[in-house]
């Protein structure tokens, strides 16, 4: 009986924080207009996307930024040596790593980051 409590708290809280990080972790004080016009003035040379074949959270940011109309270029480690070598140069460590405009995202992708890089 009290591993069946404790497996419903664990569950609780694991539905609790994918609630609160999951789904909110892309939200932005961004209305869809100043996303639309900062969308359209991205070409996709200025978003680079490193990413790896199963990374999930790579997957999540690729998904906002085509949901979103943003153009970018995506560089799979997975697939290209040449991506795993650029990834390697910039001292970065996870994926998705992202560089906007010449600004490293170092902590993976993150909406409100990404947006105010291209509004620098």
């Amino acid at each position: 009986m009290a591993r069946l409590i404790m497996l419903l708290l664990i569950a609780g809280a694991l539905q609790f924080a994918w609630k609160h990080y999951g789904t909110n972790r892309f939200n932005t004080e961004y209305s869809s207009t100043k996303m639309s016009q900062l969308a359209s003035a991205v070409n996709p040379g200025e978003v680079i996307m490193y990413s790896t074949t199963e990374c999930f959270y790579c997957v999540e940011a690729k998904s906002w930024l085509n949901q979103n109309g943003f153009a970018f270029t995506e560089c799979n480690m997975t697939i290209d040596p040449r991506c795993q070598q650029e990834f390697n140069a910039y001292g970065a460590i996870g994926t998705p790593f992202l560089i906007v405009r010449g600004h490293q995202m170092k902590e993976g992708f993150n909406a409100d980051e990404f947006l105010q890089a291209l509004s620098s």
